[in-house]
């Protein structure tokens, strides 16, 4: 079971790095293409920040959900300041993560929603008739995602406050195969 969590956990990490590189790569390309073609040639092409738009929705939705899984988004946290407590801040910290799962399968749910009517209404770009579901999509994808992720993190920090040690989830780690004989080793007395 932890292996196949584990596999999925590093799978996902993956995935989103590949589209975050490949969206990052098509976003710069088709920026510099338009000011070539803008301001160089004099030749307009209508549309290329229609699609550098469509392209960025995944790049940040995908960056966006990268950083709820390595815990480096933004936060305005003063927990540490006022409670001093080591035991009742990882209580504090299980709260505000619950309340944050919470709020992250709400937006899921509207994101289902939104999806689902998109699908229903077919809208296009205005420029090149793009359908719309594809940037919308990634508001779906990305929410699922954060909730996953901040159903972990609610999970890691329940287990502080019930006073066991946290998950050991590799959060920028490449390597599958050496991180599972690392847990190997340590759960055969190694």
């Amino acid at each position: 079971m932890k292996k196949a969590f584990l596999l999925l956990w590093f799978t996902l990490g993956k995935i989103q790095r590949y589209i975050m590189v490949i969206t990052s790569v098509i976003l710069v390309s088709l920026v510099i293409a338009q000011v070539l073609l803008r301001y160089v040639l004099e030749l307009p092409i209508m549309g290329i920040e229609e699609l550098a738009c469509l392209v960025g929705f995944w790049m940040y939705m995908t960056g966006a959900a990268t950083g709820s899984r390595e815990r480096s988004h933004i936060q305005a946290d003063l927990l540490h300041v006022l409670i001093k407590d080591a035991r009742f801040f990882a209580w504090a910290k299980t709260v505000t993560s619950i309340m944050t799962t919470l709020l992250t399968f709400i937006m899921t749910q509207w994101a289902w929603n939104y999806v689902v009517w998109s699908f229903k209404s077919w809208e296009r770009s205005p420029a090149l008739m793009i359908p719309m579901i594809f940037a919308q999509t990634s508001l779906l994808v990305s929410s699922f995602l954060m909730s996953f992720y901040s159903f972990v993190m609610t999970v890691d920090y329940a287990r502080s406050a019930l006073g066991y040690p946290k998950l050991n989830l590799p959060y920028n780690s490449k390597n599958w195969q050496g991180f599972c004989n690392e847990i190997s080793r340590k759960e055969e007395g190694f």
